[in-house]
């Protein structure tokens, strides 16, 4: 018999069960472990004959160390399968008793190949069901809850399994990318986000090239007590106003520890820039600016910066070869240029270059050293700063509109185009890195990390809150209508009412939130309440809550245990009319042939938009000009 991939998923309450769906048919097979029913032998049997990849969601830190639980005690309960499984989720940062190269099958952990595991980025099976709008966002039900608890369970089992396999089929060219440069690589990446990517293909390049074994190499590291900040800035940073050397003096006189944090913040032309370990970032706050016959909106940035920052200065951790790090780096950018960008070689070099940063100040990795990380930091943010300072004093009502990490946007009079290329050709030669440029025609900004730019060729970028599709696992794609409706009222100038009215879309419609834990208030859940003959009616919902703003005479209200609560969609106000925003619960979804059936309450939506752009219209604009009345 062929062996197939099959997606998984176990479930270890008072009850054991396992569920395998293949990946040409959806039609499970799934064993029970209770009192009533031992399928123990009949789950290995079929694994070990029918299964050559397993595919599941945290499947490597919690499936199958439980399979491999079952394995080694032949003869355990359900009850002491879900105590083993109590102990490895107890505790998010506890090792797996069998590590993933010596489990017995193959595994596709999709909790990793996403990158969903990361501290940033830790995303639950759950959320991801909402951001892929899945028809179901099955609840866990309750312990032992009715005759047909079984039943529950398998099909609950079953729902988790037929979503890992959806968000798969989804991602799926993210597997068939890691499986690629596994081939190539030799080296298993299929259960690998971007950074361990770059950690593993840089310890295979470095190790060899040092003469040393990986294991070896993965063992260094320099870390330092304090670093002194005046001796890591580049000889050649200089300003010309008192702000920015001001800025350049406070750096010099940092001492940092391990621990410590510094911030500065520089009004230059009314926009305040802020300066920090972290970054650089500047922008105004709900402003609009466009482009004109006297006037263009400009907008640089410094190509693969944090890389080139490290191999043009000589950059290097204290305990790796300068005459090895410095030419690898290097290399990786050269050959990039030069490889297109359908070969997944250039994506291999791309999370190379990307990740040397953040590897320099991963305290678990061979790369680190603090030193490193400040100085293409704090430089970094320095040298951007110059060539905006030079920009913005030498250009005749040339103004500053935002700052972040590797680029600008200021705003300048069209007539001094040849002044804006000799001053950025000035600064590449100074630095060594090139730019790119780009004319906008319009930026509407909210804030630095929320807003919508328009080039000259009317290609838009959306950032943060202006983003209303194709958004990571990891963010919120709630209500995206309402960013949808802002979207085309500021580019196209298509009235919201027309964009929200006219959207087909319920699940563009729909918000999502998730049960949490605070320290105050201890543990929380949603309830649905609704009042019925006069009768007040309570009904506890699933953590994850999918809904839709509806006339339905239903709300939605977040409990503590404290005995607090809060109304999810608070009231608004207008003059001494309140509004108590319905909702409709919309977990288990369902497609109607009549979309105005749904009974949305479009008042909502539309007042929201028009919150947005009230920010926008009742504020004196950035205009022609650039005033800052």
């Amino acid at each position: 018999m062929n062996k197939k991939p099959y997606f998984w998923d176990l479930e270890t309450l008072d009850i054991f069960t396992a569920t395998f769906v293949g990946m040409d048919c959806d039609n499970p097979i799934q064993f029970v472990i209770s009192k009533k029913k031992n399928q123990r032998t009949e789950m290995l049997e079929f694994i070990s004959s029918n299964v050559n990849i397993l595919i599941g969601y945290n499947s490597i830190f919690f499936d199958a160390q439980v399979l491999e639980y079952i394995r080694r005690y032949p003869y355990c309960t359900a009850k002491q399968i879900r105590a083993y499984a109590s102990i490895i989720t107890s505790d998010n940062n506890r090792k797996p008793d069998v590590p993933e190269w010596k489990l017995k099958e193959f595994h596709i952990d999709l909790f990793k190949a996403l990158g969903l595991s990361t501290s940033a980025k830790r995303t639950g099976l759950k959320w991801c069901e909402f951001m892929i709008d899945f028809e179901n966002i099955e609840d866990l039900p309750s312990d032992g809850e009715g005759a047909n608890w079984e039943e529950k369970v398998l099909s609950y089992n079953l729902n988790d399994v037929l979503a890992t396999k959806a968000l798969f089929l989804k991602y799926k060219h993210e597997i068939d990318l890691r499986n690629v440069l596994s081939s190539r690589e030799k080296i298993n990446l299929i259960n690998s986000t971007e950074p361990d990517i770059a950690k593993k293909i840089f310890a295979k390049l470095l190790s060899k090239a040092m003469r040393i074994s990986e294991y070896d190499l993965r063992s260094m590291g320099t870390d330092r007590d304090y670093v002194s900040v005046n001796e890591i800035i580049f000889p050649y940073v200089k300003f010309k106003t008192d702000e920015f050397n001001n800025v350049l003096n406070k750096f010099k006189d940092l001492h940092l520890k391990p621990l410590d944090k510094a911030e500065h913040k520089v009004n230059w032309q009314g926009i305040n820039i802020n300066f920090g370990l972290g970054g650089i970032h500047a922008a105004p706050i709900n402003k609009i600016i466009k482009s004109n016959d006297e006037m263009v909106i400009k907008s640089f940035d410094a190509v693969s910066y944090y890389p080139r920052l490290i191999f043009k200065n000589d950059l290097c951790p204290a305990h790796i070869p300068k005459d090895i790090f410095i030419p690898l780096c290097e290399n990786f950018y050269n050959q990039r240029k030069i490889i297109p960008k359908t070969d997944p070689t250039n994506y291999v070099f791309k999370i190379l270059l990307v990740s040397i940063f953040g590897l320099t100040n991963d305290s678990y990795c061979f790369l680190r050293d603090r030193l490193v990380t400040l100085a293409i930091c704090i430089n970094g943010q320095l040298l951007l700063t110059m060539l905006v300072e030079r920009l913005t004093t030498e250009i005749p009502d040339c103004k500053l509109i935002m700052m972040n990490t590797d680029g600008s946007e200021i705003i300048m009079p069209r007539e001094y185009e040849d002044k804006y290329n000799e001053i950025c050709k000035w600064w590449e030669e100074l630095t060594k890195i090139e730019l790119e440029h780009v004319e906008y025609n319009s930026m509407i900004i909210r804030d630095v990390n929320n807003y919508i730019s328009v080039d000259t060729n009317n290609k838009t970028k959306c950032k943060g809150f202006f983003e209303f599709e194709n958004l990571p696992l990891h963010k919120n794609k709630s209500f995206a209508i309402i960013s949808k409706a802002v979207y085309e009222y500021f580019v196209y100038n298509v009235p919201i009412e027309d964009t929200i009215r006219n959207h087909k879309n319920i699940f563009d419609f729909c918000g999502g939130v998730k049960a949490n834990k605070t320290e105050k208030k201890g543990r929380s859940w949603y309830e649905l309440v609704r009042y019925e003959n006069k009768e007040l009616k309570r009904r506890k919902l699933s953590k994850t809550v999918r809904y839709f703003i509806s006339n339905e005479n239903q709300y939605l209200y977040k409990m503590y245990e404290d005995g607090s609560h809060a109304h999810v969609e608070a009231p608004s106000s207008k003059g001494s009319m309140k509004k108590y925003w319905g909702i409709t619960y919309f977990n288990k979804s369902y497609l109607l042939d009549n979309f105005e059936d749904y009974d949305i309450d479009y008042i909502y939506y539309i007042q929201k938009a028009r919150s947005v752009i009230y920010q926008f219209e009742n504020k004196h604009q950035l205009e022609l000009n650039f005033n800052d009345g």
